[in-house]
């Protein structure tokens, strides 16, 4: 039996909270210090997110109306600029936008309900779902809070050692 809504519901809800606590009490400097992960300071990061979470929901509404419309941009460029246009940004700023981002992104996901949830839609020669879009800002939420809890570890090494 496919993922249902509800698991949906639980996959945002569970590697949102754990990709935040990863950054809960840093301070402001830590957060916007860069290459904590790969090129992007832990605010960048958090702007790609918003950015990438809700250029998802667009795809998932289009597909609803049987017209998925995704960007024809590289994932790079799309990052470059969820960045540049959220520069200069303070964690407040980010974490307001971010939960803005979830709610719209929950609140739109009974408009999913059926069939619609898992039928495959072609994506520029890839075949997704309103459900594969959706889980996949989960899935790059984990694996950013994975990123976030390894950098974090290597500050308090790097402290120790101090």
């Amino acid at each position: 039996m496919p993922p249902t809504l509800e698991h949906l519901r639980y996959l945002l809800r569970d590697t949102r909270a754990y990709m935040l606590s990863a950054a809960v009490d840093l301070p402001e400097p830590l957060l916007q210090a860069p290459n904590a992960i790969g090129d992007y300071s832990v605010a960048q990061c958090m702007a790609i997110r918003i950015e990438t979470e809700n250029r998802a929901l667009t795809l998932a509404q289009s597909m609803l109306h049987g017209h998925p419309f995704s960007y024809p941009l590289s994932r790079e460029e799309l990052e470059r600029k969820a960045v540049f246009m959220r520069w200069g940004w303070d964690w407040a700023h980010l974490m307001r936008e971010l939960y803005q981002q979830r709610e719209e992104t929950m609140w739109n996901l009974d408009d999913f309900q059926g069939d619609i949830l898992h039928r495959p839609f072609d994506v520029h020669g890839q075949l997704l779902s309103p459900y594969d879009v959706l889980a996949a800002i989960a899935e790059e939420e984990r694996a950013l809070g994975d990123a976030l809890w390894t950098w974090r570890k290597k500050l308090e090494v790097g402290e120790r050692q101090s």
